[in-house]
């Protein structure tokens, strides 16, 4: 039986293998796309193909199999999947992880969602696998996700990110500590 995290009005349940190609269309193909990766607005981040998603996400993010190496979960709300959060692989000696949220169109914005999910999933990574710290690494460009971070608890950071975990030529990370 699949773990579902419900809150007020989401409800995250784990992603499928049959819902990988889905995740990847709202990452690709929606109207946020622009907000999130290639030209105009990031030049810097380009759109992976189909074939460089799934060697980011590889299949144990959908089936479940590996936990402490990631997994996707699928933002429901009222029944209706409309994004998608992950975390990466959890450090299990320090005990932190980083995540990663999408939504699926412009007009799941501004409502609390994206906030919502993040909130779950960190209860969760505490609960479950006992994280005390949670990053996320945006662009400083995407003003409107580093809102939705901070509402869900994260404090910008003056942490420098790894060069291999770069998305963006102005990559910022925020933190989440867990009690």
């Amino acid at each position: 039986m699949k773990h579902y995290l419900t809150g007020e009005k989401i409800m995250l349940k784990p992603a499928t293998v049959q819902d990988r190609e889905k995740i990847f269309l709202w990452l690709t193909k929606s109207n946020l796309t622009k907000e999130m990766m290639g030209p105009p607005n990031y030049p810097d981040s380009k759109i992976p193909s189909w074939e460089e998603f799934k060697n980011d996400y590889a299949e144990y993010y959908f089936d479940g199999s590996q936990p402490m190496n990631g997994q996707c979960f699928i933002i429901q709300v009222e029944g209706e999947d409309i994004g998608q959060i992950n975390h990466n692989a959890i450090d299990n000696k320090n005990k932190v992880t980083d995540l990663d949220i999408w939504l699926s169109d412009a007009k799941y914005t501004g409502k609390g969602i994206g906030t919502g999910a993040i909130q779950l999933m960190c209860e969760y990574l505490g609960k479950k696998y006992g994280c005390r710290q949670i990053k996320i690494s945006p662009s400083k460009r995407n003003e409107k996700a580093i809102r939705a971070y901070k509402k869900a608890g994260f404090v910008m950071t003056d942490i420098v990110p790894d060069k291999s975990e770069l998305d963006y030529e102005d990559n910022v990370v925020l933190v989440k500590n867990i009690k």
